[in-house]
């Protein structure tokens, strides 16, 4: 497996995630739900191993976990996470970020 490398606003979004589910949920549930974002997240082993993510750039792959998509791509041996969005909203939102 190459190294996964986290965006900050793919931490920012997994934070958002996990406050709405804490506060509608229960934190054993926020906790469960980002666990398995960041589980999938980790398993990739192989770049072209998930979807083609057609709302984006050429290159942009998604992993899917419950109703959210991971959006990533792989450079120099790394999969970059962009961004983590819940899959039932608009996909015109669908915006990434520089990497940093």
């Amino acid at each position: 497996m190459e190294k996964v490398i986290w965006s900050k606003r793919s931490i920012k979004s997994l934070n958002k995630i996990w406050i709405f589910y804490a506060e509608k949920a229960g934190v054993a549930v926020a906790d469960r739900i980002v666990e398995e974002i960041i589980s999938e997240s980790e398993s990739i082993v192989f770049a072209t191993q998930f979807q083609i993510e057609e709302y984006l750039e050429k290159g942009y792959r998604r992993a899917i976990v419950r109703h959210f998509k991971i959006i990533y791509l792989v450079r120099n041996n790394e999969f970059r996470i962009y961004n983590i969005f819940d899959s039932r909203q608009n996909p015109k939102k669908y915006k990434l970020p520089d990497f940093h």
